[in-house]
């Protein structure tokens, strides 16, 4: 009866011992799989694309001669402007500058903004930047021993216009300002003429001394919706 008692002890002992060893088993083949991923979506820069150019049809950088008026008058004289298109994003038009030497005089940029992308291009808004230093969109600086005091009189003489299509901005004006808010959008390979004129008021009173005029950057904002 001992035999049997002790063999009895010893089977129930060996099946304990086999449970853990099946437990231990699974456990060292256990293992966890992870899979991590992302995206970037890069748009092509050529989808909206919005240009200055000097022709309606395509997009042509190059040079913008001035109109004179009055065409003859010794002295007064405009260089030519230049567009430049290869900062993706940020075209733009520099060298606009007149040299006034009367009242009534007047030097007319017109050049064009193309829509050379796939999405139609919404103008946002018209903003005039002030000039270096001051906190208006205009500087007017003494030269020659000119009495400061007697240009800053002078100053409001000499102004900046820009036409959008047909409409005028002499100010910042958002879209909801604009005389029609949707007569300025792009459609595909659409295009809107461009007119800045620099001048000399009529009947203004005439200097004895020249003076520099600087006039704060213009920058129109197109975006791809409203």
């Amino acid at each position: 009866m001992d035999r049997d008692k002790k063999t009895r002890i010893l089977v129930v002992i060996a099946l304990i011992v086999s449970v853990l060893g099946l437990s231990v088993g699974y456990a060292a083949f256990s293992q966890t799989l992870t899979i991590k991923s992302s995206a970037e979506v890069k748009p092509d820069e050529n989808i909206f694309n919005v240009d200055f150019s000097s022709n309606s049809s395509s997009v042509v950088g190059g040079t913008i001669t001035p109109t004179l008026d009055p065409s003859n008058e010794t002295g007064f004289t405009a260089t030519d402007a230049t567009i430049d298109n290869s900062t993706s994003g940020s075209p733009v038009i520099k060298n606009l500058h007149a040299v006034f030497t009367k009242p009534g005089q007047s030097a007319t940029y017109s050049f064009y903004t193309k829509n050379a992308g796939e999405l139609a291009a919404y103008l946002s808004s018209v903003t005039f930047n002030n000039a270096s230093g001051v906190s208006d969109i205009k500087k007017c600086t003494a030269k020659n021993s000119t009495d400061q005091t007697l240009v800053n009189s002078y100053c409001p003489d000499i102004k900046l216009k820009v036409y959008v299509g047909s409409e005028e901005f002499t100010s910042t004006k958002a879209r909801n300002q604009f005389a029609v808010a949707t007569a300025h959008d792009l459609g595909k390979n659409g295009y809107e003429q461009i007119r800045v004129v620099i001048l000399y008021e009529q009947n203004a009173p005439q200097p004895e001394k020249g003076f520099d005029v600087e006039f704060g950057d213009v920058v129109l904002s197109y975006t791809s919706n409203i």
